[in-house]
């Protein structure tokens, strides 16, 4: 259960340093939230964790065909690795940027809660980013003897989290001090996390051999 515990940490802090970073599905909310209210972000939240469940399933089925393979695995795990490191360097050359415009416009036309969870949903499905950033996922933290519970924990954790992450965000732009404080820190906050991502993937590499 211990190695277990270990590779769900990994997966977790990886995963969660991650989600910090803004991105596509961050301004989608951001535009949503800001422009239609609360409602229209939460439900866009569910149509970009929706998307990503159905890469994560993907993903986890692709890593449980060829975990069996040692030496395939060993290479994904790398590669996967490689792929973290390069994540972090993007971080820590992000230049300051605005987040917020200065005058926001809430618009009091209310659109089909279908269409903003269509736009949530296509957004993420869309990024052939998240495609290669779950199998990362899976194929750092499990091995040839993972039990299937436990990858399916996996699973429900990464979209879990990809859902209560991207609701907070929600309440966090359409709040007038959290907005302020993401515009001062996230870039900070974006570094921090690339040399978070670093250590993981250099500790991977490192423990592979």
């Amino acid at each position: 259960m211990e190695i277990y515990l270990s590779g769900f940490i990994t997966l977790a802090l990886a995963h969660f340093v991650a989600l910090l970073s803004p991105g596509v599905d961050f301004f989608i909310i951001l535009s949503n939230s800001s422009k239609y209210g609360k409602l229209s972000g939460i439900v866009t939240s569910f149509g970009i964790a929706i998307a990503n469940l159905v890469y994560i399933l993907l993903a986890l089925l692709g890593i449980s065909l060829i975990k069996e393979n040692e030496n395939i695995f060993l290479v994904i795990k790398l590669l996967g690795s490689l792929y973290l490191i390069y994540i972090a360097f993007m971080l820590l050359r992000t230049k300051k940027r605005e987040l917020f415009s200065k005058e926001e416009i809430k618009s009091k036309k209310q659109k089909n809660l279908i269409k903003y969870f269509s736009m949530g949903f296509l957004s993420a499905i869309l990024n052939p980013k998240n495609s290669i950033f779950y199998f990362t996922m899976f194929s750092i933290s499990i091995n040839s003897i993972t039990p299937l519970f436990v990858q399916t924990f996996y699973a429900l954790w990464m979209f879990v989290a990809v859902l209560l992450w991207d609701i907070f965000i929600v309440y966090l732009v359409t709040s007038k001090k959290s907005k302020s404080f993401l515009e001062k820190y996230s870039n900070k906050v974006e570094k921090i996390c690339g040399l978070i991502l670093l250590f993981i993937a250099s500790f991977i590499i490192i423990d592979s051999f």
